[in-house]
Formats: structure tokens, C-alpha cells, sequence
């Protein structure tokens, strides 16, 4: 298991001293933004609940922690909403086995990641289960958008909010793993596991070039459809948000003058060409456009060339 990172520590000792005095809700809601640490936080609690010594756990020596390193800990079990829906047939599955003794140890954990997804369905088999938990057993939720929750799974659960690290902090952090000077993307994201992904799968070299080419498609350099070209079929979607950042930023920077000195020149030149209520409608059809891409088979590279012109 990775080391914790330093933003996520506070909240970490906190889940020791529950743990270590017997005072561990049964429910617990993990949130922050999208890409802080859920996930990897979730990791070190669901560990910290399976040792066999909760006086001291995790004591990193017991067998439940040794399994629960190598993630084949049978009492461990986990839905996960981050590739998709949660149907109530996965939650039925789960609930039922933690109505069992532990296999191993004296725990059981469910970790339901991007709780959010659960349909309608699945969130009230889980709420039934919040409601009337079975003995020794623990659920850990986490989300990014707890507004999108139930509000009684919402009142079933302790709330822990991981705080968003300090933007400085995240460069460092990214390129201690990586070697890879991140602070070019923060006008994208300043959430270090999302910019770890990027980096980890070369797509940010397509983040890095969307300023430059947007400009050049600006100032007339540049066609259309070469500018559609430099977008690969992979990695449409990820344009796209690239696109909105900056038309977000834009919009940010004419009420604000905040800005980013790494896409200054792009902000300026959508300001001098667009008022600010057509970059909103521009941002508007864009989402449109991710979402129709989404869910039908059209061409990408035509559809993109339809809406950089209507500009």
C-alpha cells in the first residue's frame, strides 16, 4: 500500500483515534473534489478497521493486516461507481455476505467508491443496510458530489472531508513520483491524483499543446479542421474538458483578473475576439456536444469542426 499523502493525514489520525477508542461509526462518507485522495484514503481506513488489534491498528503484523496488504482480505468487499453505475443486484450480493461472521479477523468492511452512482434501486438496499447494519461491520462511501446522495443515507453516515491541497504542494508532490513539472496544467486541475493519471498516461502532452493550437486556430494560423486533427479519437472527451477549462478560465478572468500566467495569451485572445455571454454559449453547446458524443456513435472529427465553426 502507498504512503499516504501529507494532505490526507489529519483526517487519517483522526480515523485512528475512532478506531483506537471504540468510537468508529458504522458509516462513514468520505468526500472532496474529484481527484484529492478519495480512493487511496479509503485504502488505509478500510486497513486500519481489519487489523485484529484495534487498540493499535493498524499494527501492520497481524493476519488481517497482512492480507489486507496484499488486497485479498476476504472480509473486505467493495462496489465501485468510478467506471460506471452501482446496480441494487451488486449491493443485494454484498449486503448478504456481510450478513456472516468474519472470514477472517473480527471486521467486516464495504467500500462503495463514487457512491453517487448508485440508481434508485441500490441506494435503498444500502440505506436498509445503514439503517440496520450488520454486527462488526463497517461502510465506508465515498463521493464527489455528496449533494447527489439521499439525504437519509446522507443522515446515516460521518462525514469526513479531505481538505484540497495547496496548488504548490501538488507540483511537488506530482513531480517527486513522476518527474514532471505539472504546474503548466493547473489551469485544467489542481487535484493531484487527476494530474498523477494524466501524467501516468501520456495524455497530458495533449493538455500541454491545446493552448498554442487554440491560439494559432485564433490569430487564422491554423485551419479548422487541422485544429480538429490534433485531437486523437482516444482523446476527444479529454479535449474537450481541456476547451471548457479554458473557456471557464476566460470567463473567470474578465470578472476577476485572476488568472493563470501559463494560458494568458489564450485567455486574451478569447476576450478580445468573444464578449463574455458567447463564451458562455460556446461552453453551454460544448457540454451538449461531450454529452451527444457520450451516448451515439457520430463522428468525433466532423462533429468538432461543426462547432469550432459556428464560432
Amino acid at each position: 500500500m502507498t504512503e499516504l499523502a501529507p494532505w490526507l493525514t489529519d483526517a487519517y489520525q483522526q480515523a485512528q483515534v475512532w478506531r483506537r477508542q471504540s468510537r468508529f461509526h458504522h458509516a462513514l462518507l468520505v468526500s472532496g473534489i474529484n481527484g484529492v485522495g478519495q480512493s487511496e484514503f479509503v485504502q488505509h481506513v478500510a486497513q486500519l478497521l481489519l487489523c485484529e488489534h484495534s487498540d493499535k491498528a493498524p499494527c501492520g503484523t497481524c493476519h488481517s493486516c497482512q492480507v489486507a496488504k496484499a488486497d485479498t482480505h476476504p472480509d473486505w468487499l467493495v462496489l465501485d461507481g468510478r467506471e460506471g453505475g452501482i446496480r441494487v443486484d451488486a449491493v443485494r450480493q454484498v449486503v448478504a455476505k456481510v450478513a456472516n461472521k468474519p472470514q477472517l479477523g473480527f471486521s467486516k468492511v464495504v467500500v462503495i467508491h463514487e457512491a453517487h452512482e448508485m440508481n434508485v434501486n441500490a441506494a435503498n438496499a444500502i440505506l436498509k443496510a445503514l439503517e440496520e447494519p450488520p454486527s462488526s461491520t463497517y461502510f465506508i462511501l465515498t463521493t464527489h458530489t455528496s449533494r447527489a446522495l439521499m439525504p437519509t443515507i446522507l443522515s446515516r453516515c460521518q462525514r469526513v472531508m479531505l481538505p484540497a491541497p495547496d496548488p504548490a504542494l501538488v507540483v511537488g508532490w506530482v513531480n517527486e513520483r513522476v518527474q514532471a513539472d505539472v504546474s503548466g496544467l493547473l489551469w485544467f486541475s489542481k487535484t493531484p491524483y487527476q494530474l498523477l493519471r494524466l501524467v501516468d498516461s501520456k495524455q497530458h502532452k495533449l493538455l500541454q499543446a491545446l493552448p498554442d493550437h487554440l491560439m494559432q486556430w485564433l490569430d487564422g494560423s491554423m485551419r479548422t479542421d487541422e485544429l480538429a486533427a490534433k485531437v486523437p479519437k482516444d482523446g476527444v472527451a479529454l479535449w474537450l474538458d481541456g476547451l471548457l477549462a479554458l473557456l471557464s478560465a476566460a470567463i473567470h478572468y474578465s470578472a476577476t483578473g485572476q488568472k493563470d500566467t501559463h494560458i494568458e495569451s489564450v485567455l486574451n485572445a478569447l476576450l478580445s475576439r468573444y464578449d463574455v455571454y458567447r463564451l458562455m454559449n460556446f461552453s453551454s453547446s460544448l457540454t451538449g456536444l461531450k454529452r451527444q458524443l457520450d451516448i451515439t456513435h457520430l463522428n468525433p472529427n466532423i462533429q468538432l469542426v461543426g462547432e469550432l465553426n459556428s464560432w
